[in-house]
């Protein structure tokens, strides 16, 4: 009888395992379904949405979107001519992720406004080739995480900073003039594009962390830009994330040596706050250190992190857009005299002929000519082409269902193109009573969605004065 115990043991282990091994699989088939059966629910909803050509039925739009870097175009330029040829609001697939491409100025209101709790920030494909920069930033954060990171970042965001930036891209305005001023006669050729992007870093970190302009020059071309680049690329080969080639590597390294630098200035910072060091007029990380202190936030590791990862959104959020619409408005300017002559006006009113008077936040409200300058050339070249976001719930856009876990694409390049002769660079459509005065007022804030503030936009009006002011020699085929 006892030699039997072990079989009998044995037995109940097996039925045992046995059982537990159904309930697994019962709980996999079960889960397995439910994907079925969303995503067939799903497909069946999006089919009363027009398909956008070149579809494969294993692939979806894969292929026409990997062919047009070959063709010199973005993922968006192809997703405007879907709209074109579909309407408004077409459909498309991405292996197993079906999207909606939204091209209309009232359903966009729906999203950023007025449902936009339904609409999640899409981490999983816009964002993430950033993922390592952005982190849990406020650009990436949602929900309850944003109104905590809003709340952690309010004071940096109060509209008095704005004083001091006008001052910081002033100066740095002035740095680059003298710079161009001499390349005039040489007929050297001046990469202006890379100028401007070293310019934004310089305004950015002086405003952010008190870094002088050779600071910023040393740490940032060398560290952030290529990280940046790499970044950039990721986002039309995906690829380059997983495969260990020495660009994956540099990409590690050079990710790793900015968290360090910025970690330790951030630590160096708070240290010498709690030794009474606090500066009379602060920076943008001195304001935020300053919330954190009067809150009675225990400070700690994932304090800098998070701050480290505050930190390079501001230089991703600012530098890129702003460095891409400075470039394509002094290539504009350049092609057109009399608005170049408009902005050196402007400039010289609110700055004098040298361009060293001080500059005052009134003075540069004023130039009302240069701002829009700078609001045409995001509209004509939509510096952020496309926005995405993740519906979490279904939703009605344009009289149909959209079902939850869509990709839904806010075709921003779309909108900027439906204003009139869209091709043509026109500032006059923002001044008072332009083009953008006369839309309706219920989408008017739609039909113009630069992601850049208008506030922040009017600080970099000296930049854009200056420079122009300096370049206003140079014929516009040698810039």
């Amino acid at each position: 009888m006892a030699s039997l115990m072990p079989n009998e043991k044995a037995s109940d282990m097996l039925k045992l395992t046995l059982a537990v091994a159904a309930i697994a699989a019962s709980l996999l088939l079960a889960q397995l379904v439910r994907r079925v059966g969303r995503f067939v629910r799903n497909l069946c909803l999006l089919r009363s949405f027009p398909l956008a050509p070149g579809s494969n039925i294993i692939l979806g739009h894969v292929l026409p979107l990997l062919k047009a870097p070959k063709q010199g175009k973005g993922a968006w330029d192809v997703m405007e001519e879907w709209s074109k040829a579909k309407g408004s609001l077409c459909r498309f697939r991405i292996l197993a992720t079906n999207g909606v491409i939204v091209n209309d100025p009232i359903m966009l209101k729906r999203i950023f406004q007025t449902r936009f709790k339904a609409y999640a920030k899409d981490l999983s494909l816009s964002y993430h080739p950033f993922m390592p920069i952005l982190g849990t930033g406020l650009v990436t954060a949602d929900g309850d995480l944003w109104q905590k990171q809003r709340l952690l970042m309010g004071p940096a965001l109060r509209v008095e900073i704005l004083d001091d930036i006008v001052d910081i891209a002033q100066r740095g305005a002035l740095r680059l003039a003298e710079k161009l001023e001499q390349y005039k006669g040489t007929r050297q050729i001046v990469h202006l594009e890379e100028e401007f992007r070293l310019l934004t870093l310089q305004i950015i970190g002086e405003a952010i962390l008190s870094l002088p302009p050779e600071e910023c020059d040393r740490v940032f071309p060398k560290l952030y830009l290529p990280v940046m680049e790499e970044g950039n690329k990721r986002v039309l080969r995906p690829y380059r994330k997983y495969l260990p080639t020495p660009a994956w590597f540099s990409f590690k390294y050079k990710m790793a040596q900015l968290n360090s630098f910025l970690t330790h200035l951030i630590r160096d910072r708070w240290g010498a706050r709690q030794a009474g060091n606090v500066p009379e007029r602060g920076d943008i990380l001195d304001r935020i250190l300053a919330a954190i202190e009067t809150a009675g936030t225990k400070w700690n590791a994932a304090i800098e992190a998070q701050l480290c990862y505050e930190m390079k959104t501001f230089l991703l959020a600012g530098h890129e857009t702003s460095a891409a619409m400075l470039m394509w408005s002094t290539y504009e300017l350049c092609r057109h005299p009399q608005q170049r002559e408009k902005v050196i006006q402007e400039a010289v009113r609110a700055f004098g002929p040298s361009g060293s008077n001080t500059a005052t936040r009134p003075a540069v409200d004023n130039m009302l000519y240069t701002l829009s300058v700078l609001k045409e050339a995001l509209r004509r070249y939509s510096v952020v082409p496309v926005v995405t976001r993740s519906l979490k719930e279904d939703d009605c856009l344009g009289g149909n269902t959209v079902p939850a876990d869509t990709m839904v694409v806010a075709l921003l390049q779309g909108i900027h193109n439906q204003w009139k002769d869209p091709a043509q660079f026109q500032p006059e459509r923002f001044m008072p009573g332009g083009e953008y005065d006369q839309f309706d007022e219920a989408v008017r804030q739609y039909m113009f969605v630069p992601f850049i503030q208008v506030c922040a936009l009017s600080c970099l009006c000296p930049i854009a004065g200056s420079v122009l002011h300096s370049l206003s020699m140079a014929a516009s085929s040698r810039i």
